[in-house]
């Protein structure tokens, strides 16, 4: 068999078992590794590790979306000076996600403008960029998502979905922002959910911010 049929071989066997970005770098690799003798392993090492970052690179990508971040912030971008009451000790503890291994529930407790949604979701990003499955909803969409399933009866598949993140990100708004509770029997459907999926307990940790 000719140089180019083994090419072409592995060409088409590479895009049939869907090692795409392989297959694209394989011409580049096989030149590296003549130029510079390197040896199978090694060739093979370097074309492997080419798909592997791709396919990281994916699934990151779907962290990414799948999380709906409303902002791309990171802990590095909060100013601490600028708000001093909160414990920047504390906050990198919490960038560490040991709390996402111990399933304790975070508050970040303090009054409008000081930066809880900004460190809310600057951890949120810390998650996914560790390959956590986040999700960021407000409490407001979260009310109204569980009336919905409560009145359209798909509240199993639902609480499925909330519950399947190892990071839930519920970002309180203002009053005005939630349904009608007269009407709309969203407390009601939200102490359910909250029961089912342990957030109706008290946090063993509350953090001010």
């Amino acid at each position: 068999m000719s140089e180019d049929s083994i090419y072409q071989q592995l060409r088409t066997s590479l895009a049939y078992l869907r090692l795409t970005a392989a297959a694209e770098a394989l011409p580049g690799e096989l030149d590296h590794a003549m130029k510079n003798k390197l040896g199978h392993s090694a060739f093979l090492a370097r074309l492997l590790q080419v798909e592997v970052a791709a396919a990281e690179a994916r699934r990151q990508a779907g962290l990414e979306r799948f999380g709906r971040l409303p902002a791309p912030w990171r802990v590095e971008d909060f100013d601490f000076d600028a708000q001093p009451s909160v414990d920047r000790k504390m906050i990198e503890e919490l960038a560490t996600l040991r709390f996402l291994e111990d399933a304790t529930n975070v508050l970040l407790i303090g009054p409008p403008g000081v930066g809880k949604t900004m460190l809310a979701v600057a951890l949120g990003r810390a998650s996914i960029e560790a390959g956590y499955r986040t999700y960021y909803t407000t409490a407001a969409d979260l009310a109204a998502r569980c009336h919905r399933a409560a009145l359209e009866k798909r509240w199993a598949t639902t609480m499925r979905f909330f519950a399947g993140p190892r990071l839930l990100i519920i970002d309180l708004c203002r009053l005005r922002d939630y349904a009608d509770n007269s009407t709309s029997g969203t407390p009601k459907a939200c102490r359910r959910w909250a029961s089912r999926v342990g957030l109706g307990e008290r946090a063993r940790h509350s953090y001010s911010a």
